[in-house]
């Protein structure tokens, strides 16, 4: 509670300083005085030169990245045209810690350049400096302010400067010091710095220069056998004073800082330290195993494993080598389906990481993956075109078997045809399936064990989804083992087809829940488009079913092919996902309709505002069709800038009120749109609405807007 306090309190001063405090006094501001490590510069021969910064006593200066909130140091350099100019070079921050944060920055700040003059270098050169700082105690920040400062030096012999106070050795890359074998781990809780141990005093600070380092938690130093390791936190971005990368660091980058003032810049390439088995791998492996077990009677999963069964059964009286192969391939094509779930979910989590890097570094750092909570087997269900993918798929499934079409390699039969042409590969496909259908369900233990799997390193998640595809397909690993197993199954028969059927019922059930999902997320107005989809793409499956059999003449076939694949299209599109921004269902969803009332209706007219009233119904398709083409973005704008009231008066279930005031409009069915002005009599628009008869009618009848 009180480190949540002092955070608190470290927000409220901050931007209580930046925002209410008064201007600080001139004495106050930071003096500024530049020199160079010349008196006069040669012609083509660098020279340095610095900016340093005096600050009041008691107060601090932000280095570029402050750590916290505040605002990083700003320089800028003008030279004369010709001259080149490298750097700024930061002089190594200090870690400052108050009460309420803690932050990278200076008391002294030092920034330096390196110059280099041209051949035809002018007799003197005037540079420019500028210095942007907002100054800070333990208590206030003062308002940003850029102070300027200027010098003059002349051309001539190069002459050494003897009053120069060597500020190179302050600054980074100038003034670095030597370190060899650095190298940089990422692991569990943050990064591993590890270099040859330089031999200077007391333990160094590593300063981020991204904030990848969280900068308020502690860092360990220990030595060992010459080598310095610095164990340093990683920053979540759990805490908004301490803003973290937006995306995962493949370098570590910053400055390391010993008490004594020496330093080095640190750029390390990050690698991986998860080398050992995690911890918990096998708590949460068995976990896996356990809810792939249960998956065996999930409704997605069922009935492809019940016509599976139906297999084996067709096997029964046959040889053993031809159940062990059907076995062994079907959960073989399970575990490579989970491989490449688990493969797809450690890339898509990288992501980010793999745009900014090139794509030869790819495989490494994917292989040196070390997890993290951000990952999640519920993202796949968050996306629209999966969920929506997932119920379609589910749906032809479930047609399928049911029978409304046979295919040669029918994924509705889960490779039942394939059995019968090539029963090894048919089984392998058998098992491809089973884990797409699969992956909207769930089961006990996989609540609690599946979020701890993703936060995994890579390889080990794509091990413990591994053991989640070997307890799903562990029945089937059993009849491999004991093949004599299969002999116990009924005889094939007629009731195989019942089962076949009877189980497409779980299939279509598990797709409505799917359609249930994918309609609450859906962007349009109305689900009626997406339900018409459904139908159509089945009506799709049965114009193919009936017109393209193998005993159908080939012009039959290919008409039939025709119009199912038409069907199935324009299906697709009117039920697929869409940008809500584009979607033409959609026209109503920005206006703000008010439930009708006669006493809301009757308030507003009396307020002096015309009051627009949809009476509309769910089961009304011409209501739907005007809402979906007629409230175009020019309508709302003119009923905005008229003041207009909008109404919905839903006539979906009974309403007495509603059936009164439509027999006052002398209307008796929807739709019915009426317009009501105070002081006239209501106007009712015509049945079919488009946008350019509702802008003729809006304007002829609405008063210019009232102001009151």
């Amino acid at each position: 509670m009180n480190a949540v306090l002092k955070k608190m309190a470290g927000v409220l001063v901050l931007l209580g300083g930046m925002l209410w405090a008064e201007p600080e006094p001139e004495g106050e501001q930071m003096q500024l005085t530049a020199e160079a490590n010349v008196r006069t510069y040669e012609s083509g021969q660098s020279f340095l030169v610095s900016l340093k910064g005096e600050l009041p006593a008691g107060w601090h200066a932000y280095y570029r990245n402050p750590g916290s909130a505040g605002l990083g140091m700003q320089v800028e350099l003008t030279a004369p045209s010709g001259f080149v100019v490298q750097g700024p070079y930061w002089q190594a921050p200090q870690r400052i810690v108050s009460e309420t944060s803690t932050v990278y920055g200076y008391t002294a700040p030092v920034v330096v350049w390196r110059i280099t003059p041209p051949a035809d270098a002018p007799e003197q050169a005037q540079l420019n400096f500028s210095a942007t700082v907002q100054l800070c105690n333990d208590l206030q920040c003062a308002p940003p302010t850029t102070t300027d400062t200027q010098m003059v030096i002349k051309r001539g012999q190069a002459e050494p400067n003897p009053g120069w106070s060597s500020a190179e050795k302050l600054v980074e890359k100038l003034g670095d010091a030597s370190v060899q074998r650095v190298c940089a781990v990422r692991n569990a809780t943050g990064y591993e710095l590890s270099l040859a141990d330089p031999g200077y005093a007391g333990d160094p600070t590593f300063i981020s220069e991204d904030n990848a380092v969280h900068p308020a938690l502690p860092q360990s130093v220990r030595r060992e056998n010459g080598t310095l390791h610095l164990q340093l936190p990683a920053n979540m971005g759990d805490d908004a004073m301490y803003p973290a990368p937006q995306t995962r660091p493949h370098d570590l980058i910053g400055q390391l800082v010993w008490p004594g003032g020496e330093h080095t810049t640190i750029v390390a390439p990050l690698r991986s330290g998860a080398r050992g088995v995690p911890a918990d791998f096998f708590g949460i492996a068995f976990g896996l195993f356990l809810g792939g077990i249960l998956l065996n009677l999930m409704p997605c999963v069922f009935p492809v494993l019940g016509l599976k069964v139906m297999s084996f059964v067709q096997l029964s009286g046959g040889s053993r080598a031809r159940v062990v192969a059907h076995s062994l391939s079907f959960v073989s094509g399970i575990i490579v389906s989970f491989v490449l779930l688990g493969a797809a979910l450690v890339v898509v989590s990288n992501f980010s990481t793999l745009v900014d890097i090139p794509w030869q570094d790819w495989a490494s750092e994917l292989l040196n993956d070390i997890g993290g909570e951000d990952r999640s087997w519920a993202a796949w269900m968050q996306n629209e075109w999966v969920v929506y993918g997932l119920t379609v798929l589910l749906l032809v499934l479930g047609l399928g078997m049911y029978g409304v079409f046979e295919i040669g390699v029918t994924a509705s039969a889960a490779g039942q045809g394939v059995q019968q042409r090539s029963g090894v590969t048919g089984a392998f496909l058998q098992g491809l399936l089973v884990t797409l259908v699969a992956t909207p369900c769930s089961a006990p233990f996989l609540g609690a064990a599946m979020p701890a799997a993703m936060a995994l390193p890579g390889l080990w998640l794509v091990a413990a989804l591994v053991a989640m595809g070997l307890g799903l397909g562990l029945p089937y690993m059993i009849l491999s083992v004991f093949p004599g197993l299969v002999g116990l199954l009924p005889r094939p028969g007629q009731w195989m087809e019942s089962l076949k059927q009877g189980l497409s019922f779980l299939m279509v059930g598990a797709a409505v829940w799917l359609l249930d999902v994918y309609l609450s997320m859906h962007s349009g107005d109305s689900g009626l488009s997406v339900l018409l989809g459904m139908v159509g793409i089945g009506a799709a499956c049965w114009v193919y079913g009936r017109w393209c059999p193998i005993y159908r003449s080939k012009l039959s076939r290919a008409v039939g092919l025709l119009a199912a694949l038409a069907l199935a299209a324009g299906s697709v599109w009117c039920s697929m996902p869409r940008d809500a921004s584009n979607d033409a269902a959609d026209s109503t969803a920005s206006i703000a309709w008010e439930t009708w009332t006669p006493e809301a209706m009757k308030e507003a007219l009396e307020e002096g505002d015309p009051v627009y009233v949809d009476f509309t119904a769910r089961w009304c398709a011409t209501c739907l069709a005007n809402k979906s083409i007629a409230y175009t973005e020019e309508v709302r704008r003119l009923l905005s800038e008229r003041g207009v009231v909008l109404m919905r008066a839903d006539k979906t279930k009974d309403n007495p009120a509603i059936d009164a005031e439509m027999r006052r409009l002398g209307r008796s069915a929807v739709p019915v749109n009426a317009l009501y002005v105070p002081g006239k009599e209501p106007v009712v628009t015509r049945e079919l609405l488009s946008p350019g008869y509702l802008m003729e009618f809006l304007q002829q009848h609405l008063p210019p807007r009232q102001t009151h």
